[in-house]
């Protein structure tokens, strides 16, 4: 998106969000709607889910410990309109990776960081996609509201184990509750150095969500 085609978001302008130094923009906002009449995503990339907020936190309660800087890589999978990576790239200023396998969120993705003023690197991959040469070099993974099927359950198992092995150091998933996540946790739980923790909020509404943390050994 050029400077020059960069929509002025107005504080306080209706349908937008300001929370966490990031501007974010609600279903109903004329640019939203403008990009709707395009491009209509298909696998649950239609808002800002809620589990986000909750990383963003767990990342800035844990900041110093991660490192995390411009010489982090952070990989933000199933990564929708980008609030979380968006929120990365500004408060961090670290290299962020937006990972979607739906191409019709990478618009709605490019607006929110042109009007944070922040770059991102989207790809469009599923999981059981993002190999070892893609996991190079990245030193954190992230997703908010991501195992919602059954079938999502042994991918993501399968990715973690991936993503440790080739030296990533620390993975947060996010969920409100879905048996699918809580199935993912109890393996992880298992068979890795993993932790679940509930985190909440009240910014920007009351919100709540369980955290599966794994930890490189």
């Amino acid at each position: 998106m050029s400077a020059s085609s960069i929509p002025v978001i107005r504080r306080g302008e209706p349908h937008t969000l300001s929370t966490r130094g990031i501007t974010l923009l609600r279903a109903g906002h004329r640019e939203v709607r403008r990009l709707k009449r395009e491009h209509i995503p298909s696998i649950h990339g239609n808002k800002v889910w809620n589990s986000s907020f909750l990383i963003m936190d767990e990342l800035n309660r844990t900041r110093a410990g991660l490192g995390l800087g411009a010489d982090t890589h952070l990989m933000d999978i199933g990564c929708g309109w980008g609030p979380l990576s968006i929120y990365v790239a500004k408060r961090f200023g670290a290299r962020v990776t937006a990972v979607d396998a739906d191409q019709d969120v990478f618009p709605y993705l490019e607006l929110h960081a042109a009007i944070n003023r922040v770059e991102v690197t989207p790809l469009r991959c599923r999981f059981e996609k993002l190999t070892r040469q893609r996991l190079d070099g990245v030193d954190v993974i992230t997703g908010a509201d991501i195992c919602f099927w059954d079938e999502l359950t042994p991918v993501l198992y399968n990715l973690i184990r991936r993503a440790l092995g080739q030296g990533v150091r620390r993975i947060i998933i996010a969920d409100p509750g879905r048996s699918p996540f809580y199935a993912l946790a109890e393996r992880c739980q298992a068979h890795l150095n993993a932790r679940l923790v509930e985190r909440r909020t009240q910014t920007p509404k009351a919100l709540s969500a369980e955290l599966l943390i794994i930890d490189r050994d």
